[in-house]
């Protein structure tokens, strides 16, 4: 009787480790791809139309999985133009929903990356993987130009740990002369690193520092790991939303995972 009890108990305890498992596991892509080609424009819908915003056009979206768990997301960044401001987003389909993933701002100072400034970089990032805290951080620059002599590019890593984090690890100036076509750069470390958490101090001024440190910022401030150079699949904006008008975008979105899967794994 004791047996026959013990086996039922165990049974049940396997059956419901399965069940955890199974809702754990992702689905399948194409699963996946369906449900985002299905949700683009419901009340939540992740594709911003030209009724909700009339720089609709700026947005963009590529189909990744940034942190390799499975649960593929629509990455959605804006560009900022002459006259805009940036903004960077992630959605993620978790538990057949999906859940939105808002930029944030780990320390004082840090803003929205443009990272549309430098279109051939954002599509082709570094993927800077440390294994050690089981993170992908995604290397972004956002170039803001003051004339047309004269720009700051920030650097950015963008990465998913329970939400999207974006956090500014350093930029440079470029000034190039309009009399004997020098040019001259200076790298810093932005000045909010330099305040205590909960601090009400105004923000101290950049550190200055040498080329080699600012090329190399990446393992000073993420720690060690390898370097990985993705292809971030953006779909063009105009074209994306022919198809949604018409149903037909699984494809687009499926060709856009593909390119990242392919330059990942």
């Amino acid at each position: 009787m004791s047996k026959i009890v013990f086996r039922s108990v165990w049974l049940a305890v396997l059956t419901m480790l399965v069940a955890i498992v199974a809702m754990a596991a992702p689905m399948k892509v194409e699963h996946q791809i369906d449900i985002l080609a299905q949700t683009e424009r419901d009340d939540n819908g992740w594709f911003v139309t030209p009724e909700q915003d009339s720089q609709w056009e700026k947005w963009h979206y590529a189909v990744t999985d940034l942190d390799h768990d499975g649960n593929l997301e629509i990455l959605k960044a804006k560009e900022a133009g002459l006259d805009g401001a940036p903004y960077i987003q992630c959605e993620e389909l978790i538990e057949k929903k999906w859940e939105r993933r808002w930029g944030i701002y780990l320390v004082g100072g840090s803003d929205y990356p443009d990272i549309f400034s430098d279109p051939e970089a954002a599509a082709h990032p570094l993927m800077y993987e440390n294994p050690e805290v089981g993170l992908c951080f995604y290397i972004f620059d956002s170039v803001k130009w003051r004339t047309e002599f004269e720009n700051t590019t920030k650097k950015y890593a963008v990465y998913l740990n329970g939400d999207l984090m974006v956090e500014e690890l350093a930029f440079k100036t470029w000034q190039l002369s309009g009399f004997d076509g020098t040019v001259t750069e200076h790298y810093y470390l932005p000045g909010w690193l330099k305040i205590k958490a909960e601090s009400n101090v105004a923000e101290p001024p950049p550190e200055e520092i040498d080329k080699a440190r600012f090329e190399n910022i990446c393992q000073e401030r993420l720690g060690p790991g390898k370097v990985w150079k993705p292809t971030i699949g953006w779909m063009d904006t105009k074209r994306l939303w022919a198809f949604i008008q018409r149903g037909k975008s699984f494809n687009m979105l499926w060709d856009s995972y593909k390119l990242f899967k392919d330059s990942t794994w």
